[in-house]
């Protein structure tokens, strides 16, 4: 059910795109993808109060949202699962400490493929889903076309999985690795 909706901005507004989230200076609209017609509804100020504090603790019981936004804990929770059936939330995670799962090192990892064509993004793309190490994996414009954040523990299992995997991946003619050698900022929240 989480695929069937996305948020939009109105296509004469300016839009910034993160994830999910398309964000309009007006607000935030939720849209169903099997019905393009159908009017977008507008998130309310209570809808964006929950996704602030779920970001920050996606632990909170539903007493304690209700009591922070001000509603029972049946509307809350209402709203809240339409938040769910929407897409708007995709999930709640635990942040694991990666030195506690011997996963220390960050590499940041740009990847310039040998093709721009449709076939070999897709194949790309299936390959960076399937290796557990990725993170995260974008597309972007620019000097190469992809940054991945690797996690493994060290430098030679990164040695290891560059040499066994990263430059087997299709399609991959250069890859540019950049070790991260401290961790700024990790718990960045979309601001709502």
């Amino acid at each position: 059910m989480l695929s069937k909706f996305r948020l939009f901005s109105p296509p004469s507004l300016p839009q910034y795109s993160h994830g999910i989230f398309s964000i309009t200076k007006i607000g935030f609209y939720v849209k169903n993808l099997q019905n393009e017609n159908a009017p977008a509804r507008e998130l309310s100020a209570i809808d964006r109060r929950i996704l602030r504090l779920l970001q920050r603790n996606g632990r909170m019981s539903n007493a304690e949202l209700a009591k922070e936004v001000g509603l029972s804990p049946a509307a809350c929770w209402n709203h809240t699962r339409r938040l769910f059936d929407e897409g708007v939330i995709k999930g709640v995670h635990a942040l694991v400490d990666p030195q506690a799962v011997q996963r220390g090192t960050l590499v940041l990892v740009g990847v310039v493929l040998d093709r721009s064509t449709p076939d070999t993004f897709a194949a790309f793309e299936e390959a960076a889903r399937a290796m557990n190490q990725v993170l995260e994996c974008v597309l972007v414009a620019g000097e190469v076309d992809y940054f991945m954040k690797i996690r493994v523990k060290d430098l030679p299992a990164f040695n290891r999985l560059h040499t066994e995997r990263l430059i087997a991946m299709p399609g991959v003619r250069q890859v540019r690795t950049f070790f991260v050698m401290n961790e700024v900022k990790m718990d960045g929240l979309l601001p709502l």
